[in-house]
């Protein structure tokens, strides 16, 4: 996907996020004290930093970020979108992504020495985990005669860092691509298509189904997508956990979920419904509650990322999470 100055855009914004409800409470050694933070990405506006296209036919929101660099970005993009950047590109970090719905066409390249690449369908349920240096773009001489792009509403989570164009003629060119030692390649899952990638029972949730995404011990990095269904209990309730330095990210994708966003490890009087397009961020010493009792009405569907410290990948392995006292 298309990321120009990324980084950039989310320096921008990280004193307004300093502010806001969402950001990231600071870690204490005491797992007590440290929220949960719990956005509804539909109350955030559009705001015009973070569109991944032209102004026409573009829109984003920043849904979280870091001094890292990293950010998370809701974006949509309409029927017939042009990107910004119709460059072979490549980043020094990772990112993923993930397809709300719609379809979204992009060029998937090998080498630098390859202009036409390969044209991927990304379509709705299509999980992206695209390692640093992994070539990719829009090409420019192909979207005005290709079929007319369709609409898309995507997640994309970047990690920061830099762009690296391989276009000699863009005034962003610069010769470093001839010292990387070697380029990688994406890694996309189709999980909306049961023909392709089947749900397994989840060990680690009893009565839960997951599709795992991405699990890289040596990286840190872990990506599931996760069901539960109707009146779903969890068998061991009441029960909480937390990691030291591990950060997870969960994002409601249909249903309702059932919450404690209380921060004392035994509080049950701050229970709170998520639903479809929910955030929810459970940063290091931060408790997760499971209650005793259905937490979910009509089912729940959601994708669950774990980064073993901070959001880069490689600070593999994840630890095992503590239970709360």
């Amino acid at each position: 996907m298309s990321t120009i100055d990324l980084r950039k855009r989310v320096h921008l914004f990280l004193v307004f996020l300093t502010l806001s409800a969402h950001c990231v409470a600071g870690a204490t050694e005491d797992p007590e004290g440290v929220a949960l933070n719990i956005l509804d990405a539909q109350s955030i506006p559009w705001d015009e930093r973070f569109r991944l296209g032209s102004k026409e036919t573009s829109k984003g929101k920043l849904l979280y970020s870091n001094n890292e660099g990293s950010a998370l970005f809701y974006v949509e993009f309409s029927p017939g979108w042009t990107a910004q950047n119709t460059e072979r590109h490549y980043h020094n970090f990772a990112e993923w992504g993930y397809v709300l719905d719609g379809n979204f066409l992009l060029y998937e390249f090998v080498s630098p020495n390859q202009e036409k690449g390969t044209l991927v369908d990304m379509r709705q349920g299509t999980w992206m985990y695209r390692p640093a240096f992994s070539i990719h773009g829009n090409r420019g001489d192909a979207m005005d005669k290709q079929r007319v792009t369709p609409g898309s509403t995507q997640l994309l989570f970047v990690e920061g860092g830099k762009n690296y164009t391989l276009d000699p003629s863009s005034k962003r060119y610069t010769e470093d691509w001839k010292s990387v030692k070697q380029f990688t390649h994406p890694h996309f899952q189709h999980t909306a298509r049961p023909s392709i990638m089947e749900w397994e029972e989840d060990g680690e949730l009893p009565g839960v189904l997951m599709k795992l995404l991405h699990d890289e011990m040596s990286g840190g990095f872990r990506a599931k997508l996760r069901y539960a269904p109707p009146g779903w209990t969890y068998s061991k309730a009441p029960a909480g956990f937390y990691y030291n330095q591990a950060q997870r990210f969960v994002y409601i994708l249909n249903g309702d979920l059932k919450i404690n966003s209380s921060l004392a490890s035994n509080a049950s009087s701050e229970s709170q419904i998520v639903t479809k397009d929910f955030l929810i961020e459970q940063p290091p010493k931060s408790i997760w509650h499971w209650e005793s009792g259905p937490l979910t009405q009509s089912g729940v569907m959601w994708i669950d990322v774990t980064y073993a410290k901070g959001t880069r990948s490689g600070h593999g392995p994840i630890e095992q999470p503590k239970t709360a006292p």
